[in-house]
């Protein structure tokens, strides 16, 4: 399986997941200027961006380690764009990253804050 493929897998499985916690997911994939969120969704009444990150073993680190300050600052400005274009300013948002690790999934909350990026 191509590396494009397990992320869609890993995507999907993610969504399954987050769903089966009550999370409402709005879109996924979507597709900024700038970069992709994998899934976007509400945690309550929190609109939450994650990334989703798939990891076979740790011998390269921990799947949470490949979202770099690359990574976020994609993620942010996509994010920001979502929320102009569909006028969400006034909702309360966060960043999460769900995280493959072999066989277990974590959900990690508040990844990071988006000001530490200077933007």
């Amino acid at each position: 399986m191509d590396k494009r493929n397990k992320g869609k897998l890993y995507e999907s499985k993610a969504k399954e997941y987050l769903e089966s916690l009550g999370v409402n997911i709005v879109m996924m994939n979507y597709e900024g200027s700038f970069g992709e969120v994998d899934i976007i969704g509400y945690d309550g009444t929190t609109l939450v961006f994650f990334e989703v990150k798939y990891r076979k073993n740790d011998l390269f680190g921990f799947p949470q380690e490949a979202i770099d300050k690359r990574k976020i600052k994609k993620i942010y400005i996509t994010a920001k764009e979502f929320i102009k274009k569909n006028r969400l300013d006034s909702e309360k948002i966060r960043f999460d990253a769900i995280i493959f690790l072999k066989d277990e999934v974590e959900w990690l909350k508040n990844i990071f804050w988006g000001d530490e990026l200077g933007i």
